[in-house]
């Protein structure tokens, strides 16, 4: 499994700046949440997530396309979560 220190932890917070600004605010507040407690196997999954493109990584976060893992469909469900409390 893939430790993440805190090189790659600001590499995910560079990748999270979209060039999608709903897309940015969705992550924005996930990262203000939950990123502290994401699990390494929760980051490595955020990563695979992160190199989606734009449309289809925002397509997945409102539920208008299947994941492709229970893994991913979980970390969606904290995203979503997080852009409920707004």
């Amino acid at each position: 499994m893939t430790r993440f220190d805190d090189t790659a932890k600001r590499r995910i917070r560079f990748q999270t700046r979209r060039g999608l600004l709903e897309l940015d605010i969705l992550l924005q507040r996930f990262m203000a949440e939950e990123f502290e407690r994401l699990s390494d196997a929760e980051l490595a999954v955020f990563t695979e997530l992160l190199a989606l493109p734009d449309p289809e990584l925002f397509a997945q976060i409102n539920g208008q396309t299947e994941t492709a893992s229970a893994e991913a469909a979980a970390l969606i469900g904290k995203i979503r979560s997080s852009r409920a409390a707004m």
